[in-house]
């Protein structure tokens, strides 16, 4: 037995695959529990949520076609239960070429993709991202009530949205440079839905901008537009100038930080 091997074996990962299937599940099955890890299945979209819901995950590699509910809406519904609260590392399995739609499972909080047929190795690469993304979790509990005050005066985390990009920071830092440079336009349209009263849009808008925010580090934004979606969804309507003037301050100084960050300039955490 290899050494890579034997580090699996002494670190299995719990994995969920989702694919509807089931030569494709028992596949996978067979390869992973190879490797050492620990494997349930689940059939479409909305298995997998519910899964998730019951129990914690290392990695669900998720199919994207599939009946009842596709991996896509799985994946969305699955981000939006976690709240940004915890981050199950998902990778998206599929047979189609995915560079036109990388924009769309990054909004989807997909962390990575593995194309079929795909070669083992590809999928060691994919399982070794799962352990970092668990070690980096189990090191970081002991100090959670620290990390949760610091997170609040931190307008972007860039190690948390590194690691949800699968650890590549240069594709971290190409999907950061497009969130900022269209942040102005997304504010302006969410003023602009506020003052036509137009609630049903601001709701889609805030919670897109939540879901993005999230991925990217952006953690302050995210809860921002969280509260603006609760807010306009439940009605409150009489609060949301106060979350739009909010999210217009909080994205001024991403902003800056941002770019600051890109241009290879030292950043520091921002106080709110």
């Amino acid at each position: 037995m290899s050494e890579h091997t034997n580090t699996k074996m002494n670190m299995p990962l719990s994995i969920l695959v989702v694919d509807d299937d089931e030569l494709n599940q028992r596949m996978m099955r067979l390869i992973l529990k190879r490797e050492g890890h620990l494997i349930e299945c689940a059939s479409n979209g909305l298995e997998a949520v519910q899964a998730v819901k019951s129990k914690s995950y290392d990695l669900v590699l998720m199919d994207l076609q599939m009946p009842t509910m596709d991996g896509i809406e799985a994946s969305r519904l699955i981000r939006e239960w976690e709240n940004g609260k915890a981050h199950t590392f998902i990778v998206a399995l599929t047979a189609s070429y995915l560079p036109e739609r990388g924009r769309e499972l990054f909004e989807a909080g997909i962390d990575n993709y593995l194309a079929k047929p795909f070669e083992v190795q590809h999928l060691r690469h994919i399982l070794q991202y799962g352990l970092e993304s668990r070690q980096s979790r189990l090191n970081s509990e002991p100090a959670k009530t620290e990390l949760e005050s610091v997170k609040q005066v931190m307008e972007i985390n860039f190690e948390i949205g590194i690691q949800r990009v699968g650890g590549d920071v240069d594709i971290y830092k190409e999907l950061l440079n497009d969130f900022v440079t269209e942040l102005p336009g997304k504010l302006e349209n969410l003023w602009s839905q506020y003052k036509n009263k137009d609630m049903d849009a601001l709701g889609r808008a805030a919670h897109n901008m939540k879901g993005v925010s999230a991925n990217l580090g952006a953690l302050q934004l995210s809860e921002h537009a969280q509260r603006l979606e609760k807010q306009v969804t439940q009605g409150y309507t009489e609060s949301v100038e106060g979350l739009l003037t909010d999210i217009s301050s909080t994205i001024k100084k991403l902003i800056e930080i941002a770019l600051n960050y890109l241009a290879g300039r030292e950043v520091k955490a921002a106080e709110v």
